[in-house]
Protein backbone atom coordinates (compact mmCIF):
# COMPACT_ATOMS: atom_id res chain seq x y z
CA UNK A 1 0.00 0.00 0.00
CA UNK A 2 2.87 2.77 0.70
CA UNK A 3 4.00 2.06 -3.05
CA UNK A 4 0.85 3.09 -4.00
CA UNK A 5 0.87 6.22 -1.75
CA UNK A 6 4.56 6.96 -3.63
CA UNK A 7 3.33 6.54 -7.04
CA UNK A 8 0.28 8.99 -6.18
CA UNK A 9 2.43 11.54 -4.69
CA UNK A 10 5.18 11.17 -7.38
CA UNK A 11 2.75 11.75 -9.91
CA UNK A 12 1.13 14.27 -8.56
CA UNK A 13 4.46 16.21 -8.11
CA UNK A 14 5.32 15.40 -11.84
CA UNK A 15 1.96 16.97 -13.22
CA UNK A 16 2.75 20.08 -10.77
CA UNK A 17 6.34 20.31 -12.02
CA UNK A 18 4.91 19.65 -15.27
CA UNK A 19 2.62 22.36 -15.07
CA UNK A 20 4.97 25.15 -13.74
CA UNK A 21 7.09 24.42 -16.64
CA UNK A 22 4.69 24.69 -19.13
CA UNK A 23 2.62 27.78 -18.52
CA UNK A 24 4.04 29.75 -21.15
CA UNK A 25 4.25 27.10 -23.53
CA UNK A 26 1.44 25.81 -25.75
CA UNK A 27 -1.12 23.60 -24.89
CA UNK A 28 -1.17 19.87 -25.61
CA UNK A 29 -1.82 16.91 -23.80
CA UNK A 30 -0.25 15.88 -20.41
CA UNK A 31 1.79 12.62 -20.30
CA UNK A 32 3.80 10.55 -17.87
CA UNK A 33 7.53 10.21 -15.94
CA UNK A 34 10.03 9.49 -18.47
CA UNK A 35 7.77 8.81 -21.69
CA UNK A 36 5.86 11.55 -21.71
CA UNK A 37 2.88 11.14 -24.23
CA UNK A 38 4.42 8.10 -26.21
CA UNK A 39 2.04 5.71 -25.02
CA UNK A 40 -0.58 7.06 -26.57
CA UNK A 41 1.11 7.18 -29.83
CA UNK A 42 -0.06 5.14 -32.85
CA UNK A 43 3.38 3.00 -32.86
CA UNK A 44 3.04 2.26 -36.89
CA UNK A 45 1.46 5.97 -37.67
CA UNK A 46 2.44 8.22 -35.57
CA UNK A 47 1.50 11.04 -37.45
CA UNK A 48 -2.23 10.50 -37.12
CA UNK A 49 -2.14 10.71 -33.73
CA UNK A 50 -0.45 13.55 -33.80
CA UNK A 51 -2.55 15.09 -36.69
CA UNK A 52 -6.21 14.18 -34.11
CA UNK A 53 -3.94 16.08 -31.20
CA UNK A 54 -3.88 19.31 -33.74
CA UNK A 55 -7.64 19.12 -34.25
CA UNK A 56 -8.00 18.96 -30.39
CA UNK A 57 -5.61 21.84 -29.41
CA UNK A 58 -4.87 24.32 -32.89
CA UNK A 59 -2.19 24.86 -34.66
CA UNK A 60 0.34 24.49 -32.18
CA UNK A 61 1.06 22.43 -29.20
CA UNK A 62 3.49 21.23 -26.82
CA UNK A 63 4.24 17.16 -26.45
CA UNK A 64 6.79 15.26 -24.42
CA UNK A 65 7.91 12.79 -26.38
CA UNK A 66 10.49 10.59 -24.30
CA UNK A 67 13.45 12.55 -23.33
CA UNK A 68 12.89 15.09 -26.25
CA UNK A 69 10.20 18.17 -25.39
CA UNK A 70 8.36 19.15 -28.94
CA UNK A 71 6.26 21.59 -30.34
CA UNK A 72 4.01 20.70 -33.05
CA UNK A 73 3.13 23.07 -36.00
CA UNK A 74 0.06 22.20 -38.62
CA UNK A 75 -0.50 25.80 -39.81
CA UNK A 76 1.32 26.31 -42.80
CA UNK A 77 1.63 30.27 -42.34
CA UNK A 78 3.23 29.54 -39.28
CA UNK A 79 5.23 26.96 -40.32
CA UNK A 80 6.94 28.13 -43.32
CA UNK A 81 7.48 31.49 -41.03
CA UNK A 82 8.98 29.67 -37.84
CA UNK A 83 11.30 27.57 -40.44
CA UNK A 84 13.05 30.61 -42.04
CA UNK A 85 14.38 31.69 -39.09
CA UNK A 86 17.86 30.99 -37.94
CA UNK A 87 16.88 29.63 -34.77
CA UNK A 88 15.13 26.55 -36.55
CA UNK A 89 17.87 25.73 -38.50
CA UNK A 90 19.35 23.13 -36.86
CA UNK A 91 18.19 19.32 -36.28
CA UNK A 92 17.25 17.75 -33.78
CA UNK A 93 19.81 15.87 -32.00
CA UNK A 94 19.22 12.31 -32.07
CA UNK A 95 21.33 10.15 -29.74
CA UNK A 96 21.02 7.02 -32.06
CA UNK A 97 21.27 8.85 -35.15
CA UNK A 98 24.44 10.52 -34.28
CA UNK A 99 25.42 7.77 -32.60
CA UNK A 100 25.27 5.67 -36.39
CA UNK A 101 25.67 9.38 -38.54
CA UNK A 102 28.93 10.81 -36.40
CA UNK A 103 27.62 13.88 -37.15
CA UNK A 104 28.75 14.12 -40.57
CA UNK A 105 27.01 13.95 -44.04
CA UNK A 106 24.07 16.53 -44.90
CA UNK A 107 20.41 15.58 -43.71
CA UNK A 108 21.51 15.65 -39.62
CA UNK A 109 24.39 18.04 -39.26
CA UNK A 110 24.33 21.26 -38.12
CA UNK A 111 26.46 24.69 -37.32
CA UNK A 112 29.49 25.22 -39.90
CA UNK A 113 29.51 21.79 -41.58
CA UNK A 114 26.15 22.09 -42.73
CA UNK A 115 26.27 25.29 -43.90
CA UNK A 116 29.15 24.31 -46.07
CA UNK A 117 28.11 21.26 -47.48
CA UNK A 118 25.13 22.52 -48.75
CA UNK A 119 26.60 25.42 -50.40
CA UNK A 120 28.88 22.39 -51.92
CA UNK A 121 25.76 20.38 -52.93
CA UNK A 122 23.70 23.27 -54.30
CA UNK A 123 26.40 24.00 -56.63
CA UNK A 124 26.69 20.34 -57.91
CA UNK A 125 22.93 20.31 -58.76
CA UNK A 126 23.78 23.63 -61.00
CA UNK A 127 27.25 21.74 -62.37
CA UNK A 128 25.06 18.74 -63.42
CA UNK A 129 22.38 20.48 -64.75
CA UNK A 130 19.50 21.35 -62.34
CA UNK A 131 19.17 25.01 -64.37
CA UNK A 132 16.43 26.78 -66.01
CA UNK A 133 17.99 26.17 -69.60
CA UNK A 134 20.94 25.54 -71.12
CA UNK A 135 23.54 22.58 -72.45
CA UNK A 136 23.37 21.14 -69.06
CA UNK A 137 20.33 20.62 -68.58
CA UNK A 138 19.65 19.21 -72.01
CA UNK A 139 22.64 16.82 -71.07
CA UNK A 140 20.86 15.88 -67.48
CA UNK A 141 17.36 15.35 -69.32
CA UNK A 142 19.01 12.90 -71.94
CA UNK A 143 20.72 11.09 -68.99
CA UNK A 144 17.09 10.47 -67.40
CA UNK A 145 15.63 9.89 -70.60
CA UNK A 146 18.13 7.16 -70.77
CA UNK A 147 16.71 5.38 -67.65
CA UNK A 148 13.48 6.05 -68.33
CA UNK A 149 14.07 4.18 -72.32
CA UNK A 150 15.36 1.01 -69.94
CA UNK A 151 12.60 1.14 -67.93
CA UNK A 152 9.85 1.15 -70.35
CA UNK A 153 12.07 -1.91 -72.71
CA UNK A 154 11.70 -3.71 -68.98
CA UNK A 155 7.76 -3.24 -68.07
CA UNK A 156 7.12 -4.56 -72.15
CA UNK A 157 8.80 -7.63 -70.95
CA UNK A 158 6.46 -8.22 -68.46
CA UNK A 159 3.68 -8.98 -70.66
CA UNK A 160 0.63 -8.31 -68.21
CA UNK A 161 2.70 -9.84 -65.85
CA UNK A 162 2.29 -8.55 -62.15
CA UNK A 163 5.57 -7.12 -60.54
CA UNK A 164 6.55 -5.41 -57.55
CA UNK A 165 7.35 -1.85 -58.68
CA UNK A 166 9.19 -1.26 -55.64
CA UNK A 167 12.50 -3.15 -57.05
CA UNK A 168 12.53 -2.56 -60.18
CA UNK A 169 12.00 1.96 -59.81
CA UNK A 170 15.12 0.81 -56.96
CA UNK A 171 17.14 -0.38 -59.71
CA UNK A 172 16.71 2.41 -62.37
CA UNK A 173 16.25 5.04 -60.32
CA UNK A 174 19.07 3.67 -58.28
CA UNK A 175 21.11 3.46 -61.46
CA UNK A 176 20.65 7.50 -62.38
CA UNK A 177 21.36 8.60 -59.19
CA UNK A 178 24.63 5.99 -59.18
CA UNK A 179 25.29 8.32 -62.32
CA UNK A 180 25.62 11.32 -60.95
CA UNK A 181 26.61 10.47 -57.47
CA UNK A 182 29.28 8.36 -57.80
CA UNK A 183 30.31 8.26 -61.46
CA UNK A 184 29.64 4.89 -61.73
CA UNK A 185 27.48 2.15 -63.71
CA UNK A 186 27.13 -1.46 -62.42
CA UNK A 187 25.59 -4.18 -64.13
CA UNK A 188 22.34 -5.09 -62.36
CA UNK A 189 23.85 -8.18 -60.87
CA UNK A 190 27.07 -6.72 -59.28
CA UNK A 191 27.57 -8.13 -56.25
CA UNK A 192 28.64 -4.29 -54.95
CA UNK A 193 25.43 -3.25 -56.89
CA UNK A 194 22.91 -5.94 -55.64
CA UNK A 195 24.62 -5.05 -51.92
CA UNK A 196 23.51 -1.37 -51.83
CA UNK A 197 20.07 -2.67 -53.02
CA UNK A 198 19.77 -4.95 -50.83
CA UNK A 199 20.57 -2.25 -47.91
CA UNK A 200 18.70 0.76 -49.20
CA UNK A 201 15.61 -1.82 -49.47
CA UNK A 202 16.14 -3.50 -45.63
CA UNK A 203 18.09 -0.40 -44.02
CA UNK A 204 15.53 2.13 -44.63
CA UNK A 205 13.14 -0.25 -42.48
CA UNK A 206 15.92 -0.90 -39.63
CA UNK A 207 17.04 2.60 -39.30
CA UNK A 208 13.31 3.83 -38.57
CA UNK A 209 14.16 2.30 -35.05
CA UNK A 210 16.48 5.43 -34.46
CA UNK A 211 13.36 7.36 -33.23
CA UNK A 212 12.05 5.33 -30.82
CA UNK A 213 15.57 4.71 -29.43
CA UNK A 214 16.51 8.43 -29.67
CA UNK A 215 13.38 10.03 -27.46
CA UNK A 216 13.40 6.67 -25.57
CA UNK A 217 17.76 5.60 -25.28
CA UNK A 218 17.10 2.95 -22.60
CA UNK A 219 15.49 0.70 -25.25
CA UNK A 220 18.58 0.07 -26.28
CA UNK A 221 19.11 -2.47 -23.70
CA UNK A 222 16.57 -4.75 -25.47
CA UNK A 223 19.03 -7.31 -27.50
CA UNK A 224 16.37 -6.74 -30.52
CA UNK A 225 17.24 -3.08 -30.73
CA UNK A 226 21.03 -3.25 -29.60
CA UNK A 227 21.29 -6.07 -32.32
CA UNK A 228 19.26 -3.64 -35.00
CA UNK A 229 21.44 -0.90 -34.13
CA UNK A 230 24.73 -2.76 -34.84
CA UNK A 231 23.38 -4.36 -38.16
CA UNK A 232 22.61 -0.53 -39.67
CA UNK A 233 26.09 0.66 -38.25
CA UNK A 234 27.96 -2.79 -40.10
CA UNK A 235 26.15 -1.44 -43.36
CA UNK A 236 27.55 2.05 -43.01
CA UNK A 237 30.82 0.71 -42.99
CA UNK A 238 30.45 -1.82 -45.90
CA UNK A 239 28.90 1.00 -47.99
CA UNK A 240 31.74 3.28 -46.97
CA UNK A 241 34.38 0.42 -48.28
CA UNK A 242 32.76 0.33 -51.79
CA UNK A 243 32.96 4.47 -51.71
CA UNK A 244 36.40 4.58 -50.70
CA UNK A 245 37.21 1.74 -52.87
CA UNK A 246 35.91 3.42 -56.07
CA UNK A 247 37.68 6.71 -54.68
CA UNK A 248 40.65 5.00 -54.79
CA UNK A 249 40.43 3.28 -58.57
CA UNK A 250 39.16 6.98 -60.06
CA UNK A 251 42.53 8.78 -60.46
CA UNK A 252 43.31 11.48 -62.75
CA UNK A 253 40.03 10.48 -64.11
CA UNK A 254 37.81 12.87 -61.40
CA UNK A 255 39.29 16.18 -63.24
CA UNK A 256 36.78 15.56 -65.89
CA UNK A 257 33.94 14.28 -64.02
CA UNK A 258 30.88 16.25 -62.63
CA UNK A 259 29.42 13.72 -60.68
CA UNK A 260 29.03 14.19 -56.84
CA UNK A 261 31.60 11.80 -55.78
CA UNK A 262 34.29 13.54 -57.92
CA UNK A 263 33.64 17.13 -56.96
CA UNK A 264 34.10 16.56 -54.21
CA UNK A 265 37.80 14.45 -54.13
CA UNK A 266 38.47 17.51 -56.40
CA UNK A 267 37.65 20.27 -53.30
CA UNK A 268 39.62 17.70 -50.82
CA UNK A 269 42.76 18.05 -53.14
CA UNK A 270 42.50 21.66 -53.63
CA UNK A 271 42.00 22.24 -49.62
CA UNK A 272 44.24 19.47 -48.69
CA UNK A 273 46.72 22.28 -46.90
CA UNK A 274 44.13 24.26 -45.65
CA UNK A 275 42.42 24.56 -42.14
CA UNK A 276 38.91 24.91 -40.85
CA UNK A 277 36.95 22.65 -43.80
CA UNK A 278 34.82 19.55 -43.48
CA UNK A 279 36.26 18.09 -47.06
CA UNK A 280 38.21 15.06 -45.83
CA UNK A 281 37.24 11.21 -47.03
CA UNK A 282 34.65 10.32 -43.91
CA UNK A 283 32.24 13.25 -44.97
CA UNK A 284 32.91 12.38 -48.52
CA UNK A 285 31.59 8.83 -47.80
CA UNK A 286 28.67 9.82 -45.07
CA UNK A 287 27.53 12.73 -47.65
CA UNK A 288 27.23 10.23 -50.73
CA UNK A 289 24.90 7.86 -48.26
CA UNK A 290 22.91 10.95 -47.56
CA UNK A 291 22.60 11.79 -51.18
CA UNK A 292 21.76 8.22 -52.32
CA UNK A 293 19.87 7.06 -50.05
CA UNK A 294 17.32 9.95 -49.68
CA UNK A 295 17.11 10.51 -53.75
CA UNK A 296 16.87 7.35 -54.43
CA UNK A 297 13.69 6.55 -51.47
CA UNK A 298 11.73 9.44 -51.92
CA UNK A 299 11.61 9.44 -55.36
CA UNK A 300 11.12 5.67 -55.91
CA UNK A 301 8.08 5.79 -53.37
CA UNK A 302 6.37 8.59 -54.79
CA UNK A 303 7.03 7.06 -58.44
CA UNK A 304 4.96 3.98 -56.79
CA UNK A 305 2.03 5.51 -55.18
CA UNK A 306 1.69 7.64 -58.61
CA UNK A 307 1.47 4.31 -60.69
CA UNK A 308 -0.85 2.72 -57.57
CA UNK A 309 -3.48 5.68 -57.64
CA UNK A 310 -3.14 6.03 -61.50
CA UNK A 311 -4.42 2.47 -61.46
CA UNK A 312 -6.73 2.96 -59.35
CA UNK A 313 -8.55 5.93 -61.04
CA UNK A 314 -8.88 4.76 -64.30
CA UNK A 315 -10.78 7.93 -65.50
CA UNK A 316 -7.43 10.40 -64.44
CA UNK A 317 -5.32 7.70 -66.63
CA UNK A 318 -7.02 8.09 -69.79
CA UNK A 319 -7.79 11.61 -69.47
CA UNK A 320 -3.91 11.97 -69.09
CA UNK A 321 -2.68 9.36 -71.93
CA UNK A 322 -5.14 11.54 -74.38
CA UNK A 323 -3.21 15.09 -73.65
CA UNK A 324 -0.01 12.78 -73.67
CA UNK A 325 -0.54 11.33 -77.11
CA UNK A 326 -1.15 14.99 -78.33
CA UNK A 327 2.46 16.33 -77.74
CA UNK A 328 4.27 12.60 -78.64
CA UNK A 329 5.39 14.11 -81.53
CA UNK A 330 9.11 12.69 -81.89
CA UNK A 331 10.66 9.93 -83.59
CA UNK A 332 12.15 8.81 -80.36
CA UNK A 333 8.46 8.38 -78.93
CA UNK A 334 10.08 10.11 -75.85
CA UNK A 335 7.82 12.86 -73.87
CA UNK A 336 10.60 15.21 -72.88
CA UNK A 337 10.30 18.31 -69.84
CA UNK A 338 9.64 20.69 -72.59
CA UNK A 339 6.20 18.70 -73.32
CA UNK A 340 5.00 18.09 -69.91
CA UNK A 341 5.05 21.83 -69.50
CA UNK A 342 1.73 21.49 -71.69
CA UNK A 343 0.43 19.18 -69.78
CA UNK A 344 0.33 20.53 -66.36
CA UNK A 345 -2.56 17.99 -65.57
CA UNK A 346 0.78 15.80 -65.07
CA UNK A 347 2.10 18.05 -62.78
CA UNK A 348 -0.91 18.47 -60.87
CA UNK A 349 -1.31 14.37 -60.40
CA UNK A 350 2.24 14.65 -58.92
CA UNK A 351 1.46 17.49 -56.64
CA UNK A 352 -1.59 15.47 -55.55
CA UNK A 353 0.14 12.05 -54.44
CA UNK A 354 2.58 14.33 -52.66
CA UNK A 355 0.14 15.64 -50.72
CA UNK A 356 -2.42 12.78 -50.41
CA UNK A 357 1.03 10.38 -49.20
CA UNK A 358 3.71 12.48 -48.12
CA UNK A 359 6.68 10.44 -47.60
CA UNK A 360 7.77 12.26 -44.86
CA UNK A 361 4.33 12.75 -43.15
CA UNK A 362 5.45 13.37 -39.35
CA UNK A 363 7.55 16.06 -41.15
CA UNK A 364 11.40 15.97 -40.55
CA UNK A 365 12.05 17.58 -37.00
CA UNK A 366 14.07 20.67 -36.05
CA UNK A 367 15.63 22.20 -32.95
CA UNK A 368 15.16 25.50 -31.53
CA UNK A 369 19.15 26.72 -31.08
CA UNK A 370 18.64 29.53 -28.71
CA UNK A 371 15.22 30.51 -26.64
CA UNK A 372 12.65 32.18 -29.07
CA UNK A 373 8.84 33.27 -29.31
CA UNK A 374 6.83 31.49 -31.71
CA UNK A 375 3.03 32.61 -32.02
CA UNK A 376 3.00 34.25 -28.61
CA UNK A 377 4.03 31.29 -26.62
CA UNK A 378 7.67 31.04 -25.32
CA UNK A 379 9.76 28.25 -26.60
CA UNK A 380 12.64 27.32 -24.63
CA UNK A 381 16.32 26.16 -26.11
CA UNK A 382 16.25 22.28 -27.43
CA UNK A 383 12.79 22.31 -27.69
CA UNK A 384 11.88 19.78 -31.35
CA UNK A 385 9.84 21.46 -33.60
CA UNK A 386 8.03 19.26 -35.50
CA UNK A 387 6.36 20.65 -38.86
CA UNK A 388 3.79 18.16 -39.27
CA UNK A 389 2.73 17.60 -42.35
CA UNK A 390 0.29 14.83 -42.53
CA UNK A 391 -2.08 17.40 -40.94
CA UNK A 392 -0.93 20.20 -43.44
CA UNK A 393 -2.02 18.22 -46.08
CA UNK A 394 -4.65 16.37 -44.75
CA UNK A 395 -6.51 19.88 -42.91
CA UNK A 396 -10.43 20.30 -44.04
CA UNK A 397 -9.21 24.29 -44.00
CA UNK A 398 -7.22 24.07 -46.92
CA UNK A 399 -8.24 21.11 -49.08
CA UNK A 400 -11.86 19.59 -49.81
CA UNK A 401 -12.47 15.97 -49.38
CA UNK A 402 -8.54 15.68 -48.24
CA UNK A 403 -8.95 11.99 -48.31
CA UNK A 404 -9.74 12.07 -52.24
CA UNK A 405 -7.39 11.94 -55.00
CA UNK A 406 -8.53 14.99 -56.90
CA UNK A 407 -5.59 16.12 -58.98
CA UNK A 408 -7.90 19.27 -60.51
CA UNK A 409 -7.47 20.94 -57.14
CA UNK A 410 -4.71 22.15 -58.14
CA UNK A 411 -5.46 23.67 -61.14
CA UNK A 412 -7.94 26.52 -62.07
CA UNK A 413 -11.15 26.72 -64.16
CA UNK A 414 -8.74 27.61 -67.36
CA UNK A 415 -6.85 24.45 -66.29
CA UNK A 416 -3.22 26.49 -65.18
CA UNK A 417 -1.64 25.50 -62.34
CA UNK A 418 -1.99 27.00 -59.08
CA UNK A 419 -0.28 27.27 -55.76
CA UNK A 420 -1.66 25.82 -52.68
CA UNK A 421 -0.05 27.66 -50.05
CA UNK A 422 -1.06 24.38 -47.67
CA UNK A 423 1.55 22.02 -49.84
CA UNK A 424 4.94 21.64 -48.69
CA UNK A 425 5.92 18.19 -49.63
CA UNK A 426 9.61 19.40 -49.29
CA UNK A 427 9.50 21.44 -46.03
CA UNK A 428 10.50 24.79 -45.87
CA UNK A 429 13.20 27.40 -45.10
CA UNK A 430 16.62 27.19 -44.60
CA UNK A 431 16.58 23.11 -45.01
CA UNK A 432 14.06 22.73 -47.49
CA UNK A 433 15.49 19.66 -49.21
CA UNK A 434 18.18 20.82 -52.03
CA UNK A 435 17.21 18.17 -54.49
CA UNK A 436 13.38 19.40 -54.84
CA UNK A 437 13.81 20.44 -58.91
CA UNK A 438 15.48 17.43 -59.75
CA UNK A 439 13.17 15.32 -57.98
CA UNK A 440 10.40 16.85 -59.74
CA UNK A 441 11.88 16.43 -63.24
CA UNK A 442 12.93 12.73 -62.51
CA UNK A 443 9.43 12.05 -61.45
CA UNK A 444 7.29 13.76 -63.83
CA UNK A 445 9.62 11.87 -67.24
CA UNK A 446 9.33 8.48 -65.80
CA UNK A 447 5.48 9.01 -64.60
CA UNK A 448 4.94 10.79 -68.31
CA UNK A 449 6.53 8.66 -70.52
CA UNK A 450 5.37 4.96 -68.69
CA UNK A 451 1.48 5.77 -68.27
CA UNK A 452 1.78 7.20 -71.98
CA UNK A 453 3.62 3.57 -73.25
CA UNK A 454 1.14 1.18 -71.30
CA UNK A 455 -2.26 1.26 -69.53
CA UNK A 456 -1.54 0.81 -65.30
CA UNK A 457 -3.62 -1.68 -63.04
CA UNK A 458 -3.50 -3.34 -60.56
CA UNK A 459 -3.74 -6.97 -59.92
CA UNK A 460 -6.95 -9.19 -60.10
CA UNK A 461 -8.60 -10.48 -57.23
CA UNK A 462 -7.91 -7.79 -54.52
CA UNK A 463 -10.68 -7.55 -51.88
CA UNK A 464 -11.99 -3.59 -51.09
CA UNK A 465 -10.11 -4.50 -47.98
CA UNK A 466 -6.41 -5.38 -49.60
CA UNK A 467 -6.60 -2.34 -50.89
CA UNK A 468 -7.06 -0.12 -48.04
CA UNK A 469 -4.19 -1.81 -46.58
CA UNK A 470 -2.05 -0.69 -49.52
CA UNK A 471 -2.99 2.42 -49.77
CA UNK A 472 -2.85 2.83 -45.90
CA UNK A 473 0.92 2.65 -46.50
CA UNK A 474 3.71 1.38 -44.17
CA UNK A 475 5.71 3.81 -42.10
CA UNK A 476 9.60 3.15 -41.77
CA UNK A 477 11.35 6.62 -42.34
CA UNK A 478 9.32 7.42 -44.92
CA UNK A 479 5.87 6.73 -45.94
CA UNK A 480 5.68 3.80 -48.42
CA UNK A 481 2.75 1.82 -50.19
CA UNK A 482 2.20 -1.83 -48.89
CA UNK A 483 3.31 -4.37 -50.91
CA UNK A 484 1.39 -4.91 -54.07
CA UNK A 485 2.03 -5.55 -57.80
CA UNK A 486 1.30 -3.52 -60.97
CA UNK A 487 0.12 -4.89 -64.55
CA UNK A 488 1.47 -3.01 -67.20
CA UNK A 489 -0.17 -3.65 -70.57
CA UNK A 490 1.48 -1.95 -73.43
CA UNK A 491 -0.83 0.62 -75.06
CA UNK A 492 1.60 1.70 -78.23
Amino acid sequence: MSWIVIIILLSILYGCYQWYCNKNLPPGPWGVPIVGYLPWLNPTKPYKTLTELARKYGPIYSIQMGKHFAIVMSDPISVRTALARNELADRTNFEVINEIMQEHGLIFTRGELWKEQRKFVCNWLKVIGVTKFGDKKTDLQLNIVDVVSSTISNLRQTNKRPIDTGKLFLVYIGDFVNRIVLGKEWPEDDPNWTYLRNLAEDGSKKFSIATPLSVLPILKIIPKYRKTVSEIIEGVLKTHFIYKTLMENRGKEVDQCKDLMALFMKEMTKRKNDIGHFFNEKQCCFLLSDIFGAGVETTVNTLRWFLLYMALNKDVQCELQSLLDLVCTGDDGIIDLENIEHIPLLKACVYEIMRLRPVAPSGIPRVVNKDITILGYQVPKGTMVLPLQWAMHHDKKYWMDPEIFQPKRFMDDDGNLINKKAFMPFQAGKRACVGDTLSYWILYLFGANIIHNFNISLEDGLSEQEINTITDGEFGITLSPAKHSIVFETRI
